[in-house]
């Protein structure tokens, strides 16, 4: 069953004109519509084809609106259920919105009547299977944040621990090493002293095959397009700003820009741009994120037109230490140069009070060992 202009809606009702009429007046208006005399076919078609309503007759011969509404939410419970009914039926229509019923229209009802309660459950259901796939989103998005700050903190410690498992190692070592060098060692002393030397080699070895093994478990790099990296987390962009009256806009670059990158690193740099430009716009406005390409470099820019900022902030807004309460800044941004810095790529900010601010993060389309990572301020 193809989807209407408006959306799919099943008409249930052993009144013959009634359905007809309501049938065709949704199929002008726009929505794909199936009809059914009784509930056994009415259930067939509901599984059949992707219904987004159903509106039925509250009184039937076989099963009722009630007991249909329990079938169909046994099927798929964010189905919004519309009732058909009579004046005379209103304590059914009382039971039936206790089990479930989205809303009742009272017969003989007008055409507008009919329209506005079908789009009204259109809507809602939209909205729920909106917030469905974004609290799914989310809820990866957040797993991969997680994995990711638990990696790089286990990473860290195992590192500093085989720093200080070599260090010593290396110390001893090292005087064992002088020890021998000096005649007056006992000679039932050296072989202990060299089985010493060898030990703390051993221990020299595996600390280095251990550092090799992390850093290859840190090689997550792989050539991506910066637009579909973006795509991915523009539905949790905007859901940051859905109770605000801003305004996000993707102005998409119109060919793939492909660079070396670690994807979820950089999702999360950028909602910590956009998190910080929401932060700037006190009422309304409005964050463009942009992509293109300029001097063989990949330019990803989010700019909105908020508060802006003085030039001393703009010295400062880097500096993990800047984090006044009654600033902005804290530790996403310094954390948004530090994931920038590792993609060998340049994070730009320019603003002016009054005027917004944009962030523009330069990646090189190529590695090359020449691009030295660094951050300017204009």
């Amino acid at each position: 069953m193809n989807m209407g202009k408006y959306g799919s809606v099943l008409v249930v009702d052993d009144e013959p004109a009634v359905l007809e009429s309501s049938s065709l007046l949704l199929q002008e208006y726009g929505f794909k519509v199936a009809s059914s005399s009784d509930a056994e076919d009415a259930m067939r078609r509901f599984k059949e084809n992707s219904i987004d309503v159903v509106v039925t007759d509250i009184v039937m011969p076989s099963v009722s609106g009630i007991e249909l509404i329990r079938q169909i939410h046994d099927i798929n419970p964010r189905t919004p259920v519309i009732l058909m009914t009579a004046y005379a039926d209103m304590e059914k229509v009382l039971d039936a919105i206790k089990i479930g019923a989205f809303d009742f229209i009272i017969k003989p009802f007008t055409p507008e009547l009919l329209l506005h309660a079908v789009e009204k459950a259109v809507h809602y259901n939209q909205l729920v299977l909106m917030e469905r796939d974004y609290k799914h989103l989310l809820e990866e998005y957040n797993q991969e944040i997680e994995t990711l700050v638990a990696e790089r903190t286990m990473g860290l410690m195992s590192l500093t621990l085989a720093d200080k498992i070599r260090n010593p190692a290396a110390v001893i070592g090292l005087i064992c090493r002088r020890m021998l060098e000096k005649e007056e060692v006992p000679e039932n002393l050296i072989a202990k002293i060299r089985g010493i030397i060898e030990e703390a080699q051993k221990l020299d070895n595996i600390v280095k095959d251990f550092q090799s093994l992390l850093k290859k478990r840190e090689s997550m790099f792989r050539y991506e397009d910066i637009n579909e990296v973006v795509d991915s987390i523009m539905p949790i962009i905007k859901n940051m700003v859905v109770n605000t009256r801003i305004e996000v806009v993707f102005n998409r670059s119109p060919n793939p820009l492909k660079v070396n990158i670690q994807k979820n690193l950089f999702r999360i740099a950028l909602s910590h741009l956009v998190k910080n430009s929401i932060d700037a716009i006190p009422e309304g406005g409005k964050i463009t994120v942009s992509t293109y390409e300029s001097e063989n470099t990949c330019v990803l820019e989010v700019s909105d037109t908020g508060l802006g900022m003085s030039s001393e902030d703009m010295d400062e807004i880097f500096n993990p230490l800047f984090s006044l309460k009654d600033k902005r800044f804290g530790m996403g941004l310094p954390l948004v140069k530090r994931i920038v810095t590792e993609h060998m790529g340049e994070i730009h900010v320019a603003s002016k009070p009054g005027e917004g601010t944009t962030f523009s993060i330069k990646l090189p389309l190529r590695w090359s060992q020449n691009i030295q990572p660094s951050c300017h301020v204009d």
